[in-house]
């Protein structure tokens, strides 16, 4: 009975997995091929080359932050009338959390060797140099967008009364995305200059600071992990609505 108690949190863990794969990963790698395919036909009509597929890895930050946010939301309330107490839901969604920075990490890399494999984008290449490419930065990337929706749905859990939750979720995010803002604040602060940005959200080309914002990307996203635990912490623990 107590092996089968201690497992309910893998069960949980590994059915928000397959929910994900089957639901946010099986569309994106349908899209990831369509927009594929069709950069090939946009070359073969009209000589030109295009970076459609590109433009999904860009979006992964978005795809990650919705996936954390949308399987927060509706596995928590359902928590309660499935037995589990919060010890147990935290532990099975941490480690939902970690398969899914892996996962997002393995195939943004499987992407961008698609991508350099068919050789669509020779004379673009759009998709070089983007914050997120490295083994590291691919890993650092999802796991602080996760942490970011996490502590997001956390605050809207935590407090029912939307003028409070929304407002909070909103700052959790607009915080993340412009993070590059305080960055080059504080790179500033303790004398290193930034070379030049275009402004673009997640991407950070030809400024001194990218080789530190891995590891402040990694900072930040602990930091936003902790503040959603502590959310849930005292979220009250409610069945969902019909």
């Amino acid at each position: 009975m107590n092996a089968v108690l201690t497992q309910r949190k893998y069960r949980l863990a590994a059915r928000l997995a397959t929910d994900t794969a089957r639901t946010f990963g099986l569309y994106t790698v349908i899209a990831f091929g369509v927009l594929l395919a069709a950069s090939l036909l946009w070359r073969q009509i009209t000589g030109e080359y295009a970076d459609f597929a590109a433009m999904l890895i860009f979006a992964v930050p978005l795809i990650v932050t919705v996936i954390a946010w949308a399987h927060l939301a509706k596995s928590y309330p359902l928590a309660i009338a499935t037995g589990l107490t919060r010890k147990e839901f935290l532990a099975a969604y941490a480690l939902f959390g970690l398969a899914t920075v892996l996962v997002t990490a393995l195939l943004t890399q499987l992407g961008l060797a698609v991508i350099d494999l068919f050789d669509t984008f020779r004379g673009v290449e759009h998709h070089m140099g983007f914050y997120g490419q490295t083994p590291l930065e691919s890993v650092v990337r999802p796991a602080l967008f996760f942490a970011c929706g996490a502590a997001a749905a956390a605050a809207k859990l935590r407090f029912d009364r939307a003028w409070i939750s929304a407002p909070l979720a909103a700052v959790v995010i607009a915080g993340v995305v412009y993070r590059s803002v305080a960055y080059f604040a504080l790179m500033k602060l303790v004398g290193m200059e930034n070379s030049s940005t275009d402004g673009t959200v997640f991407e950070y080309p030809n400024v001194d600071l990218s080789a530190v914002i891995p590891y402040l990307d990694a900072v930040l996203a602990a930091v936003f992990a902790l503040i959603a635990w502590a959310l849930l912490a005292r979220a009250p623990m409610r069945p969902k609505a019909n």
